[in-house]
């Protein structure tokens, strides 16, 4: 992947100037299907999930009223499942953020020519389609990707609805395009007048629409690029878990699990408090609260394990192998300088790692 990429979608008609749309859903669910009058309830924005990560985006196949003869070759980006959905779904199946569909109240045709004349009003009056939704509770989201066909070398006016709409002032921008032979054209700029107060990123994702729908694994490792995929987020939990221990003869790095006692742990630091030897395989310390053993899993294993005896309260790193012990229960792992575990002594200091 490239920062900037210009992922080569198969030439649209420059001439027609609508680049792309998809069949955008406020889910992961398909469309409702508008009748022959048009009339249909749109979907509602998908309610929050708690998460910081807003992934909405603009497609024409999400905004048109299909006619009973539409023509698959000659529009094919009305059909769903359309473009940008499908990069859309892709991001958000990546960031597990929350999807948000744009629709306009007014549909636009199916028909090629007659949504292009359309636009092209809209263009020039520089008029901006009425939306049917708003994004509830935007200040949970600190990300925003937005998702846009190139239309008129441009943006759909109604993508400029929504960033009036919708005040992304201080939040992080990232853009993605499906687009003709005009690339990516003054759609990044538009998007930058529009929301002059959002942080919108150089890193941004487009593609020639011929090539969308076989962009999955680009558009995903655009995404972990960014360090905002599943692979990173994973990277970055295994990496709030682990703490360690520094004493002069070095430093351990341990792995915590996903148990409440490791999580009662974590909640205690940072210590500076005394390393004890006890026996011939294990060093000791106490710290100041109890840890909550319930289904916490017992120790097992050898050198290198982080563990919790209950009945004293004092948490155990092994460097030697140990017999097992209904009251020993398994805190983490050692990752990293295990070898030094022998050495510690005195006055150490037990902190998340990093």
């Amino acid at each position: 992947m490239v920062s900037i990429s210009l992922f080569a979608c198969g030439p649209a008609d420059q001439e027609n100037g609508v680049s792309t749309g998809s069949p955008g859903a406020v889910s992961e669910q398909a469309p409702e299907t508008p009748d022959a009058n048009g009339e249909t309830e749109p979907p509602a924005a998908e309610e929050a999930g708690g998460t910081n990560i807003l992934v909405a985006y603009f497609s024409w196949a999400d905004n048109a009223v299909l006619a009973d003869d539409v023509d698959a070759v000659a529009s094919p980006s009305v059909l769903p499942p359309g473009n940008v959905q499908q990069l859309a779904g892709w991001v958000q199946e990546e960031t597990g953020g929350d999807l948000f569909a744009i629709r306009v109240a007014d549909p636009y045709p199916s028909d090629w020519d007659a949504c292009l004349e359309r636009a092209n009003e809209e263009r020039g009056s520089d008029a901006q389609p009425e939306l049917t939704d708003r994004v509830e509770n935007l200040d949970q989201y600190d990300t925003v990707f937005l998702g846009y066909p190139n239309w008129w070398y441009g943006v759909p006016m109604a993508l400029l609805t929504f960033l009036e709409e919708n005040n992304l002032s201080g939040k992080e921008v990232y853009l993605f395009c499906s687009h003709g032979t005009g690339g990516l054209s003054r759609s990044v700029e538009l998007i930058t007048g529009a929301a002059p107060d959002a942080d919108i990123s150089e890193s941004i994702f487009d593609c020639y629409e011929e090539e969308a729908a076989g962009s999955e694994a680009d558009i995903k490792a655009w995404v972990n690029e960014l360090g905002l995929g599943g692979s990173d987020t994973m990277e970055n939990t295994q990496a709030e878990r682990q703490i360690q221990v520094r004493f002069d003869g070095g430093t351990v790095v341990y792995e915590l699990n996903d148990s409440a006692a490791a999580d009662a742990l974590l909640a205690q630091l940072p210590l500076t408090i005394e390393v004890e030897d006890y026996s011939t395989n294990e060093k000791i310390f106490y710290p100041p609260q109890a840890l909550d053993t319930a289904g916490a899993p017992l120790a097992e294993g050898g050198a290198g394990v982080l563990a919790y005896y209950a009945p004293w309260g004092d948490v155990v790193l092994f460097y030697d192998s140990f017999g097992a012990n209904g009251s020993l229960y398994a805190l983490g792992q050692a990752v990293s300088g295990g070898e030094l575990i022998g050495r510690m002594s005195g006055t150490v200091t037990v902190e998340i790692a990093g």
